[in-house]
This record gives C-alpha cells, sequence and structure tokens, in this order.
C-alpha cells in the first residue's frame, strides 16, 4: 500500500512539473499589433491584339468584342495601351490602378538564443479588399465619304466636302477583390519615435466581381478641306469641322470565371509614434506610410498568365501596439 502511494505520488509531482514546464514556455510568436491602411496600387498590363482577343475568349457575352482587324489602336493616355519599344519590338501595355483598404495583424517572434520577442522582427498577417482596372484597350476608325466639290471664288483651287463618321470603342477590365497575405519585416529601433522597416511579402487575390465594360462613342459631320490640309485616317479624332452629330453607348459583360492574383512584393516603410510619454495611449498609436513595389501573377480566368510590374503605396495607415 506504501508502496502504491509512492508511485503515485512520483507521477503526481512529474505532472505537476511537466505542467508547469509546459504553461510557463513561451510561444513561438505573441501577438503584438493591429493595423489598418487606406492606398492604391499601380500596374503596368499587356494590352496587344492578342490579348484582346484573349479577353474576348473568357467573356460571357462576346458579342461586345467588335472586330478590330481594320481599326488602329491608340495610346493617348494611363489608362489606353501604347506602343513602347522593348528588345527590336513593339509592345502594346498601359497603365491601370486600384484603391486598396487593408488590416493587419502583427505577430512578433520569440528568439530562443536571446531568450526574448525580438521587438524588432515582425510576421504580419493581412487581410485586404481592392476594386480598379487592369488591361485596357481603345480602337477607332474613321469613314470618309465624298459628299461635294466646289470651286473657290477667290481662286484658291477646289473644296472638298466630306462625311466623316469616325468610331471610339474603349474596353477596360474593371474587379473587386478580396485578398490575404503574408510579409516579414525587419525594422529599426522600435524605440525611437520614428523608425524604419523593409522585409518580403506574399499575397494572394480573388476576384468577387470582374466585368468587361465598353464605352462606344462615334461622331458625324461634314467637313470642308483643300489639297493642303486634307484629313488623315491615322488621326484619333472625335469630329471634323461644325454642326456634328454624336451618340454614345455603353455596355458590360462578366468574366466566365474568377481573376485571380498572385503577387509577391518588398514592403519598405516608415512609422511615427504619437506620444512619447508611457503611460499615454498614443504611446501605443504609431502614423505609417508604407511602398511595396514587386511583381504582380495575373491570372485570366483560367485562360492566361500576365506577368505585371507592381508597386502598392500604403498612403494612410494606423497601428496600435501591445
Amino acid at each position: 500500500m506504501r508502496k502504491s502511494a509512492v508511485i503515485l505520488s512520483f507521477f503526481l509531482i512529474a505532472f505537476v512539473s511537466f505542467s508547469q514546464e509546459k504553461t510557463t514556455k513561451p510561444a513561438c510568436f505573441r501577438v503584438s499589433s493591429f493595423s489598418s491602411s487606406l492606398g492604391f496600387s499601380g500596374a503596368f498590363t499587356s494590352n496587344t491584339r492578342s490579348d484582346y482577343y484573349t479577353l474576348k475568349s473568357v467573356a460571357e457575352d462576346p458579342g461586345i468584342f467588335v472586330d478590330i482587324s481594320d481599326m488602329k489602336d491608340n495610346g493617348g493616355s494611363w489608362g489606353y495601351s501604347g506602343m513602347y519599344p522593348m528588345e527590336g519590338f513593339y509592345y502594346s501595355g498601359g497603365g491601370s490602378g486600384n484603391g486598396n483598404l487593408l488590416v493587419n495583424l502583427g505577430l512578433t517572434p520569440y528568439s530562443k538564443k536571446l531568450g526574448k520577442y525580438r521587438e524588432n522582427r515582425e510576421l504580419r498577417l493581412s487581410l485586404g479588399g481592392s476594386f480598379g482596372t487592369r488591361n485596357n484597350f481603345f480602337y477607332y476608325d474613321n469613314n470618309f465619304t465624298p459628299v461635294d466639290t466646289f470651286q473657290s471664288v477667290s481662286g484658291g483651287g477646289y473644296v472638298f466636302a466630306d462625311s466623316l463618321v469616325s468610331r471610339h470603342y474603349n474596353y477596360t477590365l474593371n474587379f473587386t477583390e478580396v485578398n490575404f497575405g503574408l510579409s516579414y519585416l525587419f525594422k529599426t529601433d522600435v524605440n525611437r519615435v520614428v523608425h524604419f522597416y523593409a522585409g518580403a511579402g506574399l499575397n494572394y487575390g480573388i476576384t468577387l466581381n470582374a466585368t468587361v465594360d465598353l464605352n462606344e462613342d462615334s461622331y458625324r459631320s461634314l467637313y470642308y478641306y483643300n489639297e493642303n490640309n486634307k484629313p488623315s485616317d491615322d488621326d484619333s479624332f472625335y469630329y471634323y469641322g461644325e454642326d456634328y452629330e454624336s451618340s454614345f453607348n455603353s455596355t458590360k459583360t462578366k468574366l466566365t470565371g474568377p481573376m485571380m492574383f498572385a503577387r509577391v512584393y518588398i514592403p519598405m516603410g516608415v512609422s511615427i509614434r504619437l506620444s512619447k510619454k508611457p503611460t499615454s495611449f498614443f504611446n501605443h498609436v504609431n502614423l505609417y506610410a508604407e511602398l511595396d513595389p514587386g511583381v504582380e501573377f495575373q491570372f485570366l480566368a483560367g485562360e492566361k498568365t500576365y506577368a505585371n510590374p507592381y508597386v502598392g503605396v500604403g498612403l494612410i495607415g494606423v497601428r496600435y501596439n501591445w
């Protein structure tokens, strides 16, 4: 009986010791911050004619895509396609962008070697949403039809009158997405009022809604000219002359499947603590701004993958630290 009591006491002491050791062992990470930021991103996308037909192939209503074989391209703005020389050939590309809202949970890692949590390191988990555009296409054609010819009374030769119909087609891939990410940050001294950080990050996004929006406009006018100012078919003009008529039309179609993104980037930021007083609530609050250059892989409804040069900006961020 006494022997059984000794054995039972031994196991009880061992169990209590093990439990105490287990509960006092530091966790690998501790939750150390919560943050949120508003910002925007930009990506340089491929907008070739081949990409136009690829987008058509993944649209629920391909009928909104016109035949562009006899049309011309235009690169008049950031959102439209443009021709850029690259290694001996011409690449058609254009800018696109989106607005972002992110919330982050920061985890501080424990160092066995140092025997403490490393305040100048952070594993950041992110959840976000964004809306914006990617591929853009702009095509146009001009159709001149001779109407009449006049003899100038001032002896300046002949004056020609043509009927002009100019049509413009702008296709934009719009989307809203939800995304998840993680990044690992290396910080300077976090005890200072201002500290900097940099690291490496990954992000995955899937669209909740993706549509191709078509804005179509046409202009009809009567244009007078002589041999010296004959209009060119290469001009992307809205109208020539006066008394023109215009019409506008817009429509959209969804994609046959969701579009996805995978982004690899380098987060670089600056953080400013709002108060130096240890007892102040604002001693735990930081304002920060962040720049995220990297590469975005755009998966277009299972049809094609693009590698887009990408940069994200966290313009206004607020972080609370424990």
